[in-house]
């Protein structure tokens, strides 16, 4: 096998892809990658360059046989992946941020509704309190019942059974 068939691999595994990845980023067929991959081929000039623009890697690498991992990525490539990720971050930081406040105004909020509600509770108990107190004035607990309650029904039978005429 070559070396640019080893190199070939080792970037592709080294950036989690398949040949069929490698054939829909870079637009060769499938079977010329596949002659890279079996050693059979090698690439021309603009495969080599669209191989390793899709893979990150330098073409210098790919057609290399040492084993210096300093050749294997492009240094622009690490400077611009270091400040999108320092870009992420920061925005990252930010949007927790923005959460952060929302969710402290949410519980100040929600603090103040309590206290409202807190503070309804209490008037309506003193309602209360006041019309238990006054319905206990019109009518107090001590007041005695009647030994025979009657209804009206009751009365009426009653008064049917005294004047019923006599046969």
């Amino acid at each position: 096998m070559s070396n640019f068939a080893e190199r070939l691999r080792q970037a592709m595994f080294d950036k989690h892809c398949k040949a069929i990845d490698v054939v829909r980023g870079t637009k060769i067929g499938a079977s010329v990658i596949s002659k890279y991959l079996s050693g059979m081929n090698q690439p021309s000039r603009d495969n080599l360059f669209a191989l390793g623009k899709f893979l990150e890697v330098t073409p210098e690498w790919l057609l290399s046989s040492s084993d210096a991992p300093e050749s294997k990525k492009p240094a622009h490539n690490i400077s611009t992946h270091k400040d999108k990720i320092i870009e992420l971050q920061e925005q990252l930081i930010a949007d927790k941020v923005k959460q952060i406040d929302w969710l402290s105004k949410s519980c100040d909020d929600l603090a103040d509704e309590v206290r409202r509600l807190e503070a309804h509770v209490g008037m309506l108990k003193a309602q209360n309190d006041q019309w238990m107190a006054s319905s206990e004035a019109r009518h107090p607990k001590g007041r005695e019942k009647t030994k025979k309650p009657t209804t009206p029904h009751k009365q009426m039978v009653e008064y049917l059974k005294k004047h019923k005429p006599k046969k």
